[in-house]
């Protein structure tokens, strides 16, 4: 598992078929837990006013 940072780009490690295996995200905030870890991303380039923020698990992330 890589190590991530608050403002680093990554993608999903294994994405859905229906999307784009190179959408590429920017971490917003890491939350520690007692189990897992859990990141808050923003995918990058959708020309929204207000981009989505995702909470995913670290573990499905590679670092860009």
């Amino acid at each position: 598992m890589s190590v991530l940072n608050v403002g680093q780009t990554v993608k999903y490690r294994k994405p859905y078929p229906d999307e784009d295996p190179e959408q590429k995200y920017i971490v917003m905030e890491i939350k520690e837990g007692k189990d897992d870890t859990r990141v808050d991303i923003s995918p990058l380039n959708l020309d929204l006013e207000i981009p989505p923020v995702y909470t995913v698990k670290s573990e499905d992330l590679i670092s860009d």
